[in-house]
């Protein structure tokens, strides 16, 4: 079990999960919040890259956004190959 008993695949994915997004570009991140979640953070200026990650990893804990949703854009939009997940 890992810590507060979430179990050791969770920090797996979430391993996983936080070094695919670090192959992410901020237009990528962007479009990753447009297309799969719907939206970008409100804000009057335009976001930066942390408040997007930020975001991104909110809707992940609340499972509003899984690895599986992220891994598909990143091969769709050709940020990695299907080969990056071996």
């Amino acid at each position: 079990m890992g810590l507060f008993g979430k179990p050791k695949q969770k920090d797996a994915e979430v391993e996983q999960l936080r070094f695919l997004l670090d192959r992410f570009e901020y237009n990528d991140i962007e479009k990753l919040c447009k297309d799969v979640i719907g939206k970008i953070p409100q804000s009057n200026e335009r976001p930066e890259r942390i408040q997007l990650l930020e975001y991104i990893w909110k809707h992940y804990r609340n499972q509003e956004l899984n690895l599986q949703q992220v891994k598909d854009f990143a091969i769709k939009e050709e940020i990695v190959t299907p080969d990056f997940f071996d």
